[in-house]
Order: structure tokens, then sequence, then C-alpha cells
């Protein structure tokens, strides 16, 4: 059995690994984006855009971006 949460880890961890500011994950449900992420390496910080109510939060922590990831795609 596959770990959804693992495979969100995953992909956060490779823009952490980028070090490109500009590189996103759209993360989609039922083919919307839901999310789309970036990682601000400079202040060690995840931006996560919700473009259907057009906000931006920013988490410093990997484990709670990728729970809200979790939440709002399955």
């Amino acid at each position: 059995m596959k770990s959804h949460l693992s495979a969100i880890i995953n992909r956060l961890e490779k823009l952490i690994a980028s070090g490109d500011p500009k590189d996103t994950f759209n993360f989609e449900k039922d083919e919307q984006v839901q999310i789309t992420v970036s990682f601000d390496g400079e202040n060690q910080v995840f931006i996560v855009k919700y473009p259907k109510v057009k906000e931006t939060s920013d988490f410093d922590s990997i484990d709670l971006v990728a729970m809200e990831i979790f939440d709002l795609i399955y």
C-alpha cells in the first residue's frame, strides 16, 4: 500500500532540494488546482497559495504543509 502523505512529502523535499524559489508544485483535486506550493530557501518557509480564495500562507514546517495539502486533496 502506498502512502499519499509520503508522496506529498517527497514532492516538498524536491522543492527544498531544487533551491529555486520559482519552482512550484500544484496539487489538484478533480482536475482543479487546490493549492500551489513553493519554497523560499532564504527564509526557510513554504509559500502556500490557495487559488480558489486568492490567499497565501507561509509554513515553516514540512509536516504542517503536507497535512494542509492532504486535507485539501483527499
